[in-house]
């Protein structure tokens, strides 16, 4: 006899199920509470799948369960009961990307561009953090991905998608070609769709059919005769997608070089990691960084408005190499949105000088920025230890609460980011990291606080004005 849930049900003498989330062919997904630790979760009851089947599952499971990222959805435990498995998980209170989509379809209207922006640059951060760790999705698809009432977009099914995509495919189901492995038809990569085999291209070019969609509001490969199905045009080579910006007037050349690359047919001609469209799809900001303080300035300022310092290196020199020479070469690749680049001219500088604290500061925003969150911590810690300028110290606290804000280290990135105000307060910047990391543990009070004081110091500030006005709409403060 099948176990039977229903709100009330209480398992493992921990999780009480109440409302049912949402189902399908090979799964339903409940809210419930974990009493032991006094949160709600998301519960995946696992259906159709055999003992080895779900053996399978939990050692891909148990791979991604160290995925601590802001954009991809955690995995807490994982339990069978009565033969069946289930997967608990973060709750996230909102809706997939799939729901959204149709709400606006129904309505007849889309995402903004700014809205799909942030969506879009959440979605390759969360992607470009997996594949750091060698992780792959290999089913990256509305339907997979999370937006919260806040904009936060979170990826579901790490390492969970492929197996019961596989398990799908065994039964039938959905309609893939002979040899095919995993994935969805409509979001497939090429080579997946031909059966051949499957690396981190895939999530690239999976990844930019959705943020075609996204920002177009049409699939790349859906012909407007609808003679072919998506699924065939996108294994036909002599069939490319059509320049976004071509479609949507309103997206920027930048943004769709990005989607365009994505979406090359030959692997050669994509991008070779994530990471790299990452760093091409951020945009350049209107301002320029201060090495020496971390305060943002105008574009066209020579000079720091904080502390006085130039903003663009001035001159080489011929004395041959230093740190400061190294870390100033390093700032002009920096500011040609070249990171890499700009990455290992600040190596080079601590090689040279281990106690140079300005590289420290500017390789941990550089790491920031290729979305390396982990080695950013560890450099900047090694910065601060360098120094007691104060400046300096505003910039490092700053830039290590954004990485510990990003790995989901709240506690440890609000006290970075109180140490950076303390040091700084005229720093609109901190004070919206800090701002919108009080609204990821639900402190919406002490965030729209801190937009405000950031709005104050910057009006235009354009994260700032995006914060301030979802938690207006989503009547979250007062």
């Amino acid at each position: 006899m099948s176990l039977e849930i229903r709100k009330g049900t209480e398992l493992q003498g921990r999780y009480v199920f109440a409302d049912l989330l949402g189902s399908g062919g090979f799964a339903t997904v409940w809210k419930a509470t974990d009493k032991k630790l006094a949160r709600d979760v998301a519960i995946k009851r696992l259906l159709k799948l055999s003992g080895n089947e779900l053996d399978e599952l939990f050692a891909e499971a148990k791979n991604t369960a160290a995925l601590n990222h802001t954009n991809i959805v955690q995995l807490y435990d994982m339990f069978v009961e009565d033969g069946e498995g289930f997967l608990v998980m973060e709750y996230v209170e909102g809706e997939t990307l799939h729901a959204l989509l149709q709400r606006h379809i129904a309505a007849g209207t889309w995402p903004s561009v700014a809205d799909s922006t942030e969506y879009f640059e959440q979605i390759l951060d969360a992607l470009s953090f997996a594949h750091s760790k060698g992780l792959y999705h290999q089913d990256v698809k509305p339907q997979n991905l999370l937006v919260s009432r806040l904009g936060v977009v979170k990826l579901a099914d790490f390492g969970i998608a492929k197996k019961i995509v596989q398990t799908e495919a065994r039964a039938g189901s959905p309609p893939v070609s002979p040899g095919a492995h995993t994935g969805t038809p409509e979001f497939m990569s090429p080579e997946q769709a031909r059966g051949e085999g499957l690396d981190q291209q895939t999530d690239i070019f999976s990844a930019g059919l959705l943020g075609y969609i996204l920002f177009t509001g049409q699939h790349p490969f859906n012909h407007p005769s609808a003679l072919h199905r998506i699924f065939d045009l996108i294994k036909t080579d002599g069939f490319d997608a059509k320049d976004p910006h071509s479609i949507n007037p309103n997206v920027h050349e930048r943004i769709a070089g990005v989607l365009s690359k994505m979406l090359k047919k030959k692997k050669g001609e994509r991008y070779n990691a994530i990471t790299d469209a990452l760093v091409d799809f951020r945009p350049r900001e209107a301002t320029i960084t201060c090495s020496e303080c971390g305060v943002t300035n105008p574009d066209n300022n020579k000079f720091c408005g904080q502390c006085g310092e130039a903003l663009r290196p001035v001159g080489s020199g011929t004395g041959g190499p230093s740190a400061a020479l190294l870390t100033d070469q390093g700032f002009a690749l920096a500011n040609n949105d070249n990171w890499h680049g700009a990455t290992e001219k600040y190596r080079e500088a601590i090689e040279l000088d281990p106690a140079y604290a300005r590289a420290y500061s500017n390789l941990g925003y550089a790491l920031n920025k290729l979305g390396i969150y982990e080695e950013a911590i560890k450099v900047l810690d090694e910065g601060i230890a360098h120094t007691s300028d104060k400046f300096l110290l505003h910039s490092m606290y700053d830039s290590r609460g954004f990485a510990n804000s990003n790995l989901r280290r709240y506690e440890e990135a609000l006290e970075d980011f109180n140490r950076a105000v303390s040091t700084n307060q005229r720093n609109p910047r901190a004070l919206c990291h800090r701002a919108t990391t009080f609204a990821m543990i639900g402190k919406y009070g002490e965030a729209y606080s801190d937009v405000l004081r950031a709005l104050r110091l910057d009006p235009d500030y354009p994260r700032a004005l995006r914060l301030k006005e979802r938690l207006e709409k989503q009547g979250l403060v007062q």
